[in-house]
């Protein structure tokens, strides 16, 4: 059993910057595990939690590496955070992690905290699938995602929110508002059978873990994306390469009769590994993995996450973010 305190480095004020720390709260107290408790403070714990939001604390994790908790207990603090393009400069649990630059001894792949059953992303057991497979979503985050736009199949639902944002900005319709976009959303997974799941802006995307929620086999189109470790991927979900995009219609339509099994596999995997009544505790067990190997990360292995700096994306906005500060 492990004792868990965790927190935030987030200033004071800054917009939504504790979200993913009451989600990880609210998973801990409805853990269902029991193994592992949260405690009142570092002095108490085994093992130190950073839960960040999406660049509240610094895109490289700033304000986590100045702050006095971490600075007073390095040995023991670990990070989870969901944010796309990370540069893991301290070891955690990260929701998009690069095959390329994925090390065992500093991350493990996890999930989003805010994917859970509510309005329109609720659980139908009775829902009957009326298509093959849909993808709703912008094309604007990656590549990949025009080209997946772009096939045709006579009981496939694709649709840009792209084009509809350029729409609206142009004053030819009024913008959707976020009750409608969720409801749509919503409708588009419990009517397929399968739900194109490819990677946007970072290699995941909350709709892998929302098709699995919603009992739909997800169909990951991401290269790089380096799965969590403890579910059988193979047993609810196909990968498709993105360079064999085109190939998608024919395959679905060889495993049609596989979908509502797959489905239901797919749905007990959510609620064995990424559910709320189960983030926290397997949150920390990937954590307690890492701890078990950090001998690997002392000596020069402590400046592996550095090497990324030298990637033009993160060396301009590094540089950026410097020059501007």
């Amino acid at each position: 059993m492990a004792s868990v305190f965790l927190l935030s480095a987030a200033p004071p004020g800054r917009e939504k910057g504790d979200l993913d720390l009451r989600q990880m709260q609210e998973s801990a107290a409805r853990d269902r595990f029991g193994v592992h408790r949260v405690v009142a403070g570092a002095e108490e714990a085994d093992l130190i939690l950073f839960v960040e939001t999406s660049g509240a604390a610094g895109y490289y994790f700033e304000d986590v590496l100045r702050h006095p908790v971490y600075q007073a207990n390095r040995r023991r603090s670990y990070l989870f955070s969901s944010t796309d393009r990370i540069v893991p400069m301290l070891p955690g649990v990260f929701a998009s992690v690069e095959r390329r630059w994925y090390w065992p001894s500093w991350t493990r792949s996890g999930h989003y905290l805010g994917v859970v059953e509510r309005d329109e992303l609720r659980y139908d057991q009775d829902a009957m699938p009326r298509l093959l497979f849909s993808f709703v979503g912008s094309s604007a985050t990656h590549p990949v995602r025009t080209r997946i736009l772009a096939l045709r199949h006579p009981e496939a639902l694709l649709f840009d929110a792209t084009v509809e944002d350029a729409e609206a900005s142009r004053r030819e319709r009024d913008p959707p508002d976020a009750a409608e976009r969720l409801a749509r959303y919503g409708r588009s997974l419990r009517d397929s059978a399968f739900v194109l799941c490819p990677r946007g802006g970072g290699t995941s995307s909350f709709r892998l873990f929302e098709a699995m929620m919603m009992g739909r086999v997800p169909v990951i189109v991401s290269d790089q994306m380096v799965l969590p470790e403890g579910p059988d991927w193979e047993e609810f979900s196909i990968r498709v390469a993105e360079s064999r995009v085109k190939q998608i219609p024919a395959l679905l339509e060889s495993r049609r009769a596989e979908a509502a099994t797959m489905g239901a596999a797919a749905r007990r995997a959510w609620l064995e590994w990424f559910a709320p009544e189960v983030g926290f505790h397997r949150t920390v067990e990937r954590c307690l993995e890492l701890a078990g190997r950090a001998h690997e990360r002392r000596g020069v292995h402590r400046y592996a996450p550095f090497l990324q700096f030298a990637r033009p994306y993160h060396a301009l906005r590094y540089l950026k973010k410097r020059l501007w500060r």
